[in-house]
Order: C-alpha cells, then sequence, then structure tokens
C-alpha cells in the first residue's frame, strides 16, 4: 500500500497576514513596522545614524513614521521601492506583499479605543495590534468623565476652544461626548486632574498629537471602569496618638494650679476682712 501527500506548491500557501496602520492625515497610506516586515520577508535592514535601509534599498525617511515608543513604520510603496510585489484587494483595503514566494497579506483593519478611568490610561488599536499605549488625566471629583461606547466626533481640531472655562485652550481636540474631548494638555499626573475631558500629554513623543493625526471620525471609542478611589491615589493618611505627658510635668501643673487656687483664697479672705474694719 503506497501513501500520497499532495503538498501544494509554496505560491498556494495562504498568506500571513498582518495588520497595517493608517493614519486620518493621510487615509490612503498603509504602513507597518520596518523591523516586523523585514523578519517576515526575510529581508536585511541597515540602520546608520540618519540613513535607514531594507534589502538593499535606501528608504526615505521624510516618507517614515514613528509610533510613540519609537518603532519606525514604513509606507507599503517603500516596500515596492524595495523589490516587493504589491497586489490590492477590488475594495482596496487589503494588499498582497510577494517577495521570494513569501506572501504577506497586509489590510487596513478596523481602530479603536479604549479609556481605563480606574487606570487612567488610554489604549488605541487597529486591528489587533496596540499602536498607542498612553496615561490620561481624567475628570476629578465633581467632573467626573461618564463611562460608556461613544463615537469619535464629530468635531475634531487641532486648536479647540473651551466655551465653558473661559475659552481654555484644548490643542489636539477629538470630541467623544457633548462637552467631553479627548485632548492635549501639559501636565497629565496620573490621577483625575480635569473639568470632565481626558487628557493626553503633550510632552515626549506628544501622544496627544500622534492621537489626533491617527484617530478616524468615527471610531469606536469605549471609556470603562469607575472613578478611582481616594486610596488609590494617595497613601491613608496615618493618625497618631499623642503620646502621654510626662509625671515631671503632670507634677509641676497641679502644683502651679494648687499655689493659684490657695492665692485666690487668701486674696479673696483678706478683702473680705478689710470691708469689715
Amino acid at each position: 500500500m503506497a501513501l500520497t501527500v499532495s503538498v501544494p506548491p509554496l505560491g498556494a500557501l495562504p498568506p500571513e497576514e498582518l495588520d497595517g496602520i493608517s493614519f486620518a492625515d493621510d487615509p490612503h497610506m498603509l504602513f507597518v513596522p520596518i523591523e516586523e516586515i523585514a523578519r517576515t520577508l526575510g529581508w536585511e535592514t541597515h540602520f546608520d545614524q540618519e540613513e535607514i535601509s531594507l534589502n538593499g534599498h535606501l528608504l526615505d525617511v521624510a516618507h517614515l513614521r514613528k509610533l510613540t515608543n519609537g518603532t519606525l513604520l514604513v509606507p507599503l510603496d517603500e516596500l515596492q521601492r524595495a523589490g516587493a510585489t504589491i497586489t490590492w484587494s477590488d475594495d482596496g483595503m487589503q494588499a498582497l506583499v510577494a517577495s521570494d514566494n513569501k506572501n504577506i497579506a497586509i489590510q487596513f483593519a478596523d481602530k479603536r479605543v479604549e479609556v481605563d478611568l480606574a487606570n487612567q490610561h488610554l489604549r488605541a488599536y487597529q486591528g489587533a495590534r496596540l499602536v498607542l499605549d498612553s496615561p490620561i488625566s481624567s475628570g476629578r471629583e465633581g467632573k467626573k468623565t461618564p463611562p460608556g461606547e461613544f463615537k469619535a466626533g464629530p468635531i475634531k481640531s487641532p486648536m479647540h476652544r473651551s466655551r465653558l472655562y473661559h475659552n481654555a485652550p484644548m490643542p489636539w481636540s477629538v470630541q467623544v461626548h457633548e462637552n467631553i474631548f479627548i485632548h492635549g494638555f501639559r501636565k497629565v499626573p496620573r490621577h483625575p486632574s480635569s473639568h470632565g475631558c481626558i487628557r493626553l500629554p503633550l510632552t515626549g513623543a506628544n501622544p496627544a498629537k500622534w492621537f489626533y493625526n491617527w484617530i478616524d471620525l468615527g471610531t469606536p471609542v469605549s471609556i470603562k471602569g469607575h472613578w478611582p478611589l481616594a486610596t488609590t491615589t494617595s497613601a491613608p493618611v496615618r493618625i497618631e496618638k499623642s503620646a502621654p505627658p510626662p509625671r515631671s510635668f503632670l507634677r509641676r501643673v497641679i502644683i502651679a494650679t494648687v499655689i493659684t487656687i490657695a492665692g485666690t483664697l487668701v486674696i479673696w479672705f483678706t478683702s473680705r476682712g478689710r470691708g469689715k474694719i
């Protein structure tokens, strides 16, 4: 008895799938992390000061982008210049990147945002890929950020101003619900401190600007959790019991009190005696 095993040709194997990263300010471009796509395609990368090459092709640095953690992103058209063959699906939502019998399907995955009020954190995803992980400050006591399921917009502005709070500047603003926005702020402590909005840092890699450039109007924004308890933001105050005063001090107090009372009585009796003469 002979056993026959049919092995499909390599080109017939289903392609490996990756979630691409897109940006609202250039929605038709699709990006992938350089090191990830190089590893998947078996290409070499070379970093030399300000020059970066991929598969022997010098990349145009002006076309690259970064995640806030420093991960470099390359657009698909640069992969094509580096030697890959790119075929787009009919709906334009997926690109098949091929090189040396390796096929990678890169798609425009759906975006979503999760806000964790209890831990004061925001995470943004495109498909299964985490693209932003940042601390936030939500609304303080009396001005709590409402939990719920929302969608980004319709207001989105690089410089929105608050009509409720003296025209205060709100850079890189994305509306979430009524007067609740996700926006940048110069100080973002890891505890609630806003008037209800969700503050992202403007410092460092500027997560507020990155988030603004990435998020699309209509992106789902899920705000979950409860306003953190005071014990999670500050250590409980320890009340120390007062130590009893030493005996010598008590003795002095008692003696002084007796002398004062005795002196008062002497003066009172003396004054009465004089009044009778």
